[in-house]
């Protein structure tokens, strides 16, 4: 009988629950790139810590542009943008796999993903429970990071082991979990577009 930590008018808001799924799935993914890169870079190819942080720097650059414009034109655009962040993400991704320049695209769509989502996740909230709403984003966030770092580094070194520690294979197997990671929260992104457009009012 006791007030609850989240009010359900909150879990009923499906903008707030595709929302913060999206946001889950995506940082499964995203999160986990940076572990299988640095292990590839330092042990696969020999490189130095300085040197894989700054084979990954791209990723970094893209993304804190990207954020900086999204951030700015998220109101106007809406959840198409956090669509087209996502779609953007796995191409970066699907191109890492032959490549690491396309880091710089990833990061792009990372930048269109993360902040915008937020905001948009939170648009629905009751004002009251915006807080708490926002923590519980965030810890089901950092729970789906774990999780996806644990999952992709567990097919990593199985891949690894099983390939006589082939470290390009490996990953790109690590890659294609985060990709399937991403392509999930694509799709509950595109979910959140038809919903709304849905209940778009028919002005004609």
């Amino acid at each position: 009988g006791r007030e609850p930590l989240l009010n359900e008018r909150v879990l009923r808001s499906p903008g707030y629950v595709l929302g913060t799924g999206l946001g889950t799935l995506y940082m499964a993914g995203s999160t986990a790139i940076f572990f299988v890169l640095t292990v590839y870079l330092q042990q696969g190819l020999g490189y130095s810590a300085l040197l894989a942080g700054l084979a990954t720097m791209p990723y970094a650059v893209g993304s804190a542009v990207a954020a900086a414009w999204g951030g700015r034109i998220v109101v106007r655009v809406g959840r198409p943008l956090v669509v087209a962040g996502t779609l953007v993400m796995a191409a970066g991704i699907a191109a890492t796999l032959l490549t690491a320049l396309p880091l710089l695209v990833a990061g792009i769509g990372s930048g269109l993903v993360i902040t915008p989502n937020q905001a948009l996740t939170l648009q629905d909230v009751p004002v009251d429970q915006g807080g708490t709403a926002g923590g519980m984003q965030q810890t089901s966030q950092r729970i789906g990071s774990s999780i996806g770092i644990a999952l992709v580094a567990t097919v990593f070194f199985a891949v690894l082991s099983a390939s006589g520690q082939q470290f390009g294979t490996a990953l790109a197997a690590g890659l294609l979990v985060v990709l399937v990671s991403v392509l999930a929260a694509f799709a509950l992104g595109l979910a959140d577009v038809l919903r709304r457009r849905r209940a778009r009012p028919d002005i004609t």
